[in-house]
């Protein structure tokens, strides 16, 4: 058999091996078997990217439309948040086809001025995941995407990173402690 071909998402290439943290991978892609929302909580520098891209590319496959990373840190407008995840996810320009897309794409016009409309008409159907990277500074807009998100998009899956929770419903919380050094 062909091996299967990779889902599609944006999750970059590996650069370096990772070592020191099968068991935390492994609790982790349980959680995410588990719940919709996890959050990776921990102090700056413990690792919690790495980590959350580790396990991303292990659940891959069970994520039949992508594993998209949206990185939060460059953001410093909480309202630029749904913007940001939308274009993560290449869903910028969603477009509609087939009979009834003329009235639907006039009638939709105002709404797909909505980022988060967008984003949960593009990920109402499909079964992904999204990591949102560094949620911290924009917490409260990152939480009221999620919960948004989760409510609208019954197949999505959300891993979160942050120095603190995102208080969403159903969020389940994991520290990451820093790797002692060897």
């Amino acid at each position: 058999r062909p091996p299967s071909p990779r889902p599609p998402g944006n999750l970059r290439a590996r650069l370096t091996s990772f070592v020191g943290r099968e068991v935390d991978i492994e609790v982790i892609r349980g959680d995410l078997a588990s719940a919709r929302l996890v959050t990776l909580l921990g102090p700056g520098g413990a690792g919690k990217t790495r980590l959350s891209q580790e396990v991303a590319e292990t659940v891959r496959y069970a994520a039949r439309d992508g594993v998209w990373l949206a990185e939060l840190a460059p953001v410093d407008d909480p309202d630029a948040v749904p913007e940001a995840v939308l274009t993560a996810v290449g869903a910028r320009e969603t477009v509609l086809y087939g009979a009834g897309a003329e009235a639907m794409r006039a009638a939709g016009a105002e709404r797909h001025d909505d980022p988060v409309e967008r984003l949960a008409e593009h990920c109402g159907r499909r079964r992904m995941l999204i990591v949102l990277d560094n949620c911290e500074h924009v917490v409260e807009a990152a939480a009221r995407l999620v919960e948004e998100l989760l409510e609208r998009c019954p197949e999505l899956t959300v891993l979160a990173t942050s120095r603190e929770p995102l208080g969403v419903p159903g969020e389940l919380l994991r520290p990451v402690e820093p790797v002692p050094e060897p």
